[in-house]
């Protein structure tokens, strides 16, 4: 008997132990509490994304995911800190704890998904191929000997990737750099979301844009790192709240020209 219960307790504390070097090997992230308790929120967005994400004629971001970063932080009752993302970026800068959020028109996929935890979508935008209207492509199997422009690390880039040659992709770090190839006629066909070149094409009058076809509806949804889920509890709730009062279907009018869709979609 005596036996049999020194080795209950020796397993113990083996299990203990384990415990104790699995928790100082993890990393410690801020969850709700945390953020609440430090009075700050540090939240990723583009600024050089238009309509989400961008710098106005004052040098200061505006933009449909600058709003929705404010938001967040005036519902929490802290001090906001920008950092700005790129497509690139924006899941390295979660993972490595320069951001607690993501808002950057980030959209759900199972892959991004074992990375990061998604919120519930905050608005939405569907990514599509658009190019001039004399190239006769409606699907990507009809892209053979042209070249398509994409942000790298987008949901265009990871979609297009699967579906074409890669001699027929051409990455861009930005979709500034990106658009500002397809205006200059540097790649033969764009691969983004509909309502940034929609803006792209406002600034640029007579810009030769055609829908080639739809690649898939990509709301967009905030993103937190994975052991947080407080914070993802609390994001969830935002949205709710604010799609059941209208700001965010206010945000939509405001910065897409048009309103949510409904049913509006969830996670």
């Amino acid at each position: 008997m005596f036996r049999v219960v020194q080795n209950f307790k020796r397993a113990l504390k083996a299990v203990a132990l384990a415990c104790c070097v699995v928790g100082a090997s993890s990393p410690a992230f801020a969850d709700l509490q945390d953020i609440l308790a430090s009075g700050k929120v540090r939240i990723g967005v583009p600024l050089d994304v238009p309509p989400f994400g961008f710098v106005d004629e004052n040098q200061q971001p505006v933009g449909l995911d600058v709003d929705v970063a404010h938001m967040v932080a005036d519902a929490l009752g802290v001090e906001l800190e920008l950092q700005q993302l790129t497509g690139a970026n924006r899941i390295p800068f979660l993972l490595t704890d320069k951001i607690d959020i993501i808002v950057s028109g980030l959209g759900a996929t199972p892959e991004r998904a074992k990375q990061v935890a998604f919120s519930a979508p905050y608005s939405t935008i569907y990514i599509g191929v658009f190019g001039p209207k004399d190239i006769d492509v409606k699907s990507a199997d009809e892209i053979t000997t042209q070249t398509v422009g994409v942000q790298r690390g987008s949901s265009s880039d990871l979609v297009l990737t699967e579906l074409l040659d890669p001699a027929r992709i051409k990455r861009f770090e930005d979709d500034a750099t990106l658009n500002a190839a397809y205006i200059a006629k540097q790649i033969d066909l764009i691969g983004t979301a509909s309502i940034i070149l929609k803006h792209v094409a406002k600034q640029n009058p007579g810009l030769d844009v055609d829908t080639k076809f739809v690649i898939r509806h990509s709301p967009p949804h905030m993103a937190v790192r994975y052991g947080n889920p407080d914070l993802l509890r609390w994001l969830d709730t935002f949205v709710f709240y604010n799609l059941v009062n209208g700001e965010l279907n206010r945000l939509a009018v405001k910065w897409l020209d048009e309103p949510l869709p409904e049913p509006f979609p969830n996670l």
